[in-house]
């Protein structure tokens, strides 16, 4: 009879093992890498543009609709922006008293706006002296400046409204499209 000899397979399971858990661990360093930041995108950005901040926005776009002159639109078509936070501005219809409860109700502290593409209004907020908060700073440095639609003008008739408000003490921001035909 003859005799097999048989062959030591313990280091095979080792290095398997080695390989493995290297593999494991590239994975979860890679995981943890992508993650974590998008964690910190979401806590910077969730007082932006949320279904709380859009819907206070787009009181704002129809107070403005029914209660700004022409004239409002025309300044800003000329200047980039405009605030358009006082109310004596809206002379409109009810535009006054229709702003006064908007702003109380919803405690509003600024609303501005802008042309279709926020490039001029993001150029004047980005300056050093400009006397913007560093919250609405970084909510206008996140915004994109609309730019490449270019079938939506002021010669058109498309606005952006920007409104800043307080809810539960912190700074909240919204923004929506404003076509004033």
């Amino acid at each position: 009879m003859k005799k097999t000899k048989k062959v030591n397979k313990k280091g095979f399971i080792l290095v398997e093992t080695l390989i493995v858990g290297v593999f494991i661990v590239g994975i979860f360093s890679l995981l943890y890498t992508n993650f974590f930041p998008l964690i910190g995108e979401y806590e910077r950005y969730r007082n932006y543009d949320t279904v709380e901040s859009i819907y206070v926005a787009h009181w704002a776009r129809m107070i403005a609709i029914k209660g700004l002159p022409n004239s409002i639109y025309n300044t800003t078509k000329n200047s980039g922006y405009l605030d358009i936070t006082d109310c004596s501005l809206y002379t409109e219809s009810s535009g006054y008293l229709d702003c006064n409860s908007y702003k109380t109700i919803n405690n509003i502290s600024k609303i501005y706006l802008t042309t279709y593409s926020t490039s001029t209004f993001k150029e004047y907020v980005r300056k050093d002296d400009s006397p913007f908060s560093r919250s609405f700073k970084e909510y206008i440095a996140y915004l994109p400046t609309y730019s490449k639609n270019t079938s939506k003008t002021p010669t058109t008739g498309y606005y952006r409204v920007i409104v800043e408000y307080v809810s539960n003490d912190t700074y909240k921001y919204g923004t929506i499209e404003v076509y004033k035909g």
